[in-house]
């Protein structure tokens, strides 16, 4: 009797797609509530580090908004509009769906 071979599915490879992903990331959650001036200074410090660092791009995941009062996301546009106004911000987007999609801004420096 022979072993049954189970049919593995591959992946599919991108071959590209380490070139775009974020080279570091800080997530928002199991912080507590937080003011619009604990979210700044928290992402000013995230920053700041990842210039020391010379990162590029990263990701900041800021949850959908699930939890807030009324559902609504409050990070996100908060940290989103802040980001925009950074001279040194190139692009601030939503991330990939496969990094979290609605609940992450995937952001790129030009220090």
């Amino acid at each position: 009797m022979g072993k049954k071979r189970k049919k593995e599915r591959r992946q599919k490879v991108n071959k590209f797609d380490n070139l775009s992903k974020p080279q570091e990331e800080f997530d928002f959650h199991d912080r507590g509530m937080l003011t619009p001036h604990d979210v700044r200074a928290l992402a000013d410090k995230f920053i700041e580090e990842c210039r020391d660092r010379g990162l590029t791009k990263v990701l900041f995941i800021t949850g959908k908004g699930l939890h807030s009062r009324n559902g609504m996301p409050v990070i996100k546009p908060l940290l989103k509009k802040y980001l925009q106004d950074k001279s040194f911000v190139k692009r601030v987007y939503e991330g990939r769906r496969d990094r979290g999609g609605s609940g992450t801004l995937e952001v790129i420096f030009d220090f």
